[in-house]
């Protein structure tokens, strides 16, 4: 655990460093993205290996699709909501 929480923290202190460098910026979003890519993939992949999973997949049933879809629905929808609000651009008074 203290590894993780270490590596957050890193990860935080550096995101502060690094706050005003927008070329940063858009290169660790795109990185983020690619990485969630990749570890959503991976999983999928433990998940297609793991036998015992496989065999019971038709009886963990219709409820449990429902509630991962439902879920990762959830999930995306109220992170997009929260990125716009948090991350918005104030708009210009400019004229």
């Amino acid at each position: 655990m203290t590894p993780i929480l270490l590596s957050l923290l890193a990860g935080i202190l550096l995101g502060l460093l690094l706050l005003r460098k927008p070329l940063v910026l858009k290169f660790s979003n795109r990185l983020f993205s690619l990485s969630v890519y990749m570890l959503l993939f991976l999983l999928g992949v433990s998940v297609g290996r793991n036998k015992e999973v496989m065999s019971n997949l038709g009886k963990i049933g219709y409820e449990a699709l429902v509630i991962a879809v439902a879920s990762i629905a959830g999930s995306v929808l109220l992170s997009t909501l929260l990125y716009h609000r948090l991350f918005r651009k104030p708009p210009s008074h400019e004229k």
